[in-house]
């Protein structure tokens, strides 16, 4: 018997024996002391139906990396292979390229012969660099054997007559030569008139002064020819 059919039997009880116990089945009393905990009930009920799935919650995050594995065995070592033919490198053309353009480089030919070609773009021309200091002077080489005298150049115009030189010591006098034989005195030619004086040229490089040379003979004097007329005076 559960608390609800006790509690309905107590009261029918009451109402059979005419008595009434405060609290039940009656206007509401005084609150009464609380009593002792009943009996546990029965066991579980029965599992009910299952419900329906519940959405995907959100994605939780990503878990920590875990450990790295340890390192795996090497493996074998594989068949050496056989030996290639050795490669044989020969420079072919060398062609210098246009300023400011790509370096080209090409290589042709057949293993193990191959030929590299190459365009090398001409770089920009370089500031003039600073004037090393002067190096020190050589020794002078051997003097080199004379060369052919080459053919007489064509005389230059001549040039303005130059300042007179010094004049030069007199040299000794020469021994007086023999006196040669007086000639005859030729016939005195009429004075002609006297020119107009030209214009002095510049006076020439006195040269050195030559041996006195030797005194001839005197020759036989002739007669006194006429005396000519006396010609005009010059300006």
């Amino acid at each position: 018997m559960n608390f609800d059919d006790a509690y309905r039997k107590i009261c029918q009880d009451q109402k059979k024996y005419g008595k009434f116990i405060v609290g039940c089945c009656s206007p509401t009393g005084i609150t009464g002391p609380t009593g002792p905990t009943g009996p546990t009930g029965p066991g579980v009920g029965a599992t009910g139906a299952t419900g329906a799935t519940g959405p995907t919650g959100a994605t939780g995050a990503t878990g920590a990396t875990g450990p790295t594995g340890a390192t795996g065995a090497t493996g074998a070592t594989g068949v050496t292979g056989a030996t290639g033919a050795s490669p044989v490198l020969t420079v072919g053309t060398v062609t210098t390229g246009n300023p400011g353009t790509a370096a080209l480089a090409s290589i042709t030919g057949v293993s193990p012969n191959f030929v590299l070609n190459l365009t090398i773009p001409q770089g920009p021309t370089g500031a003039t660099g600073v004037t090393g200091p002067t190096g020190a002077t050589g020794v002078t080489g051997p003097t080199g054997a004379t060369g052919a005298t080459g053919p007489t150049g064509v005389s230059g115009a001549t040039g303005p007559t130059g300042a007179s030189g010094v004049t030069g010591p007199t040299g000794p006098t020469g021994p007086t030569g023999v006196s040669g034989a007086t000639g005859p005195t030729g016939v005195s030619g009429a004075t002609g008139p006297t020119g107009a004086s030209g214009v002095t040229g510049p006076t020439g490089v006195s040269g050195p002064t030559g041996p006195t040379g030797p005194t001839g003979a005197s020759g036989v004097t002739g007669p006194t020819g006429p005396t000519g007329p006396t010609g005009p005076t010059g300006p």
